[in-house]
């Protein structure tokens, strides 16, 4: 089970990535616009990476204090490292922001039907 800041971070993306599309189809968004938003999101993105990698320093500080915690900070670092692989809704957001809609749009397809086909099947 993922942390609720992990989750956080992959509906962010999600989201609002799902948002950009629409916007970009709709003539409500315009691609500089659109850049504009994928670049703000990347930086909380990485903000919150370096939080979760302050979270995991305070566990591994903890464990070789505690031993006992060891196995709280194997999990959670577990759960940090899962976390950092990068979601083809980051790869869409990163598309765009480098200005390649076309693409962004080809691996944002791609990762909502397979985040709705995941939804189907909880």
């Amino acid at each position: 089970m993922d942390q609720p800041a992990l989750s956080v971070k992959r509906r962010i993306e999600k989201e609002v990535l799902e948002v950009i599309i629409d916007g970009l189809n709709s003539g409500d968004l315009t691609v500089e616009s659109a850049r504009q938003v994928a670049k703000e999101v990347l930086a909380t993105l990485e903000k919150i990476d370096k939080h979760e990698e302050s979270i995991a320093q305070f566990y591994k500080s903890l464990a070789q204090k505690y031993p006992v915690f060891n196995l709280l900070y194997t999990r959670i670092n577990a759960e940090i490292v899962k976390s950092k692989e990068l979601s083809a809704h980051r790869q869409a957001l990163s598309a765009i922001d480098a200005g390649n809609i076309d693409e962004a749009h080809k691996i944002a397809s791609m990762a909502i039907n397979q985040s709705a086909h995941e939804s189907n099947n909880a």
